[in-house]
């Protein structure tokens, strides 16, 4: 059963300068960042630069030694409560998180025309979910963590006290019913909600945050009880997860729990392209395997890429189109059914497997879900780049097009396209196959913001919060 608690947030004081320029403290959009490990070194000085960005106690600078950091954040994090940039809201509450957001036409041209929309709206239930080990109980994961991370991400929970943002978490995923149009009663408990005025209301590059307080217990409760028979399912922040588990007798995980049934609505899974950057005699090298493990066959133009056309042959789309009746056992086959696409500069490529190559590498692995990228990880690009965070010649990248240019730019030698995944894929791998994805497998949206809702990890503060 998921155990979940309201709590008190910290938020923004929403009693700051909403506009820049007019003599307060800055407007609360400038004091919010992305999530920690979404940033690189150029997003770090652009919100570093900020004065009051709660950057200067979420992230870590590269180069900056953690000791020093957390040190540093401690501070920062202090100067904020004192300054009363940040605040405690009063009463225990569970909170609704909305992200509005619209994509790029280069990452929107990947979904399929008729699920395209111009205006996304994600709304997820923010409460503390109290963590237990993945994939053996109620709450699963789907990504591979890493030891150094994970630890560090918990000594500075630890040590300031404070969940920095909510992980992503979807519950009501596909084995639930899902009867008619009608909507849920969490849908109508949002609903009424949503007429009143956000105590958060934030933009973060072009993404509206928004945030609403459920104080009421009567409603608290009965949000409690209908959560009580599912399961859920960690989307993006498992590192986060990982920390938070550490944390003993306050071992809960600050969560945005969304309806994995929104997808395609307002929650959205797209695929992370690799580039690679190598020299000459690797790219030889990985060129020999490739073509020891995959089919390759030039492609002429890519006009699309909406959802892997890019990913079949005219010949493959002819037959297709002509076998309508084996449609039925269509999911069967395209788990076996390798295509992946290539630039290398030059020409365009499409990859595909043997299916009884494929097959045997997924009795080998005990996987069928994203054999795709399995097969890229384990014949092509090593198995260093799966297992070893250190690794950085591989660039991950939401748009195809980016990926191209990057490669046009001979900032990396040769570009990879994976097909996306659906959301009951990655539900199966957790809690059928039990496996993990690498790393930066699955791009999932919306991406939280940090600074839009935070809670303290113990009951009693290390760090004082009325500050006069």
């Amino acid at each position: 059963m998921v155990k979940i608690k309201p709590f008190k947030a910290v938020v923004l004081n929403p009693e700051l300068e909403r506009e820049t320029g007019k003599g307060g403290k800055g407007s609360r959009a400038e004091m919010v960042c992305p999530v920690y490990d979404t940033i690189d070194a150029a997003l770090y000085e652009k919100y570093s630069a900020k004065k009051n960005n709660v950057i200067c106690f979420t992230t870590r600078k590269e180069g900056v030694e953690e000791r020093e950091f957390v040190a540093a954040a401690k501070q920062n994090l202090n100067r904020f409560f004192r300054e009363r940039l940040l605040v405690e809201r009063e009463k225990p509450a569970f909170y609704i998180y909305g992200v509005r957001y619209s994509l790029s036409g280069e990452v929107l041209e990947q979904i399929p025309e008729e699920d395209r929309r111009e205006i996304y709206f994600a709304l997820g239930l923010v409460a503390l979910v109290k963590t237990e080990r993945l994939n053996e109980g109620e709450i699963f994961g789907h990504e591979k963590t890493f030891e150094a991370k994970t630890r560090e991400r918990c000594r500075l929970m630890k040590a300031c006290d404070l969940h920095f943002s909510p992980i992503v978490a979807a519950y009501k995923m596909s084995s639930h019913d899902h009867e008619g149009e009608g909507k849920s009663e969490m849908s109508r408990i949002f609903e009424n909600y949503l007429r009143r005025d956000p105590i958060v209301d934030v933009e973060l590059d072009g993404a509206r945050h928004l945030l609403w307080e459920i104080s009421d217990t009567e409603i608290v409760g009965r949000i409690q009880s209908l959560m009580k028979g599912e399961k859920i399912i960690i989307l993006d922040g498992h590192h986060r997860y990982a920390a938070s588990s550490r944390l003993g007798t306050a071992a809960y995980a600050l969560t945005m729990l969304l309806d994995g049934r929104d997808e395609g609505k307002g929650l959205l899974l797209l695929p992370w392209h690799r580039c690679v950057k190598v020299g000459e005699s690797r790219m030889q090298d990985l060129w020999s395997r490739v073509e020891a493990n995959f089919g390759v066959e030039k492609v002429e133009k890519v006009e699309s890429y909406e959802r892997s056309k890019w990913c079949e042959s005219e010949s493959e789309s002819e037959s297709e189109n002509e076998s309508e009746s084996e449609s039925e056992n269509e999911n069967d086959e395209n788990e076996f059914r390798v295509r992946l696409g290539m630039y290398d500069g030059d020409n365009f490529f499409l990859l595909r497997v043997d299916e009884r190559k494929i097959r045997a590498l997924a009795e080998e692995r005990g996987e069928r879900v994203g054999l795709d990228l399995i097969s890229l990880h384990e014949w092509v690009l090593g198995p260093d780049s799966v297992s070893d965070p250190t690794v950085s010649e591989i660039a991950f990248v939401a748009s195809p097009r980016e990926a191209v240019r990057k490669v046009d730019a001979g900032e990396c030698r040769v570009a990879f396209f994976l097909k996306p995944l659906r959301i009951a894929e990655v539900e199966h791998k957790a809690r059928e196959e039990r496996k993990a994805f690498p790393q930066k497998s699955t791009l999932f949206l919306p991406k939280v913001a940090e600074g839009v809702v935070m809670c303290r990890v113990l009951p009693t503060p290390l760090i004082s919060f009325n500050h006069d």
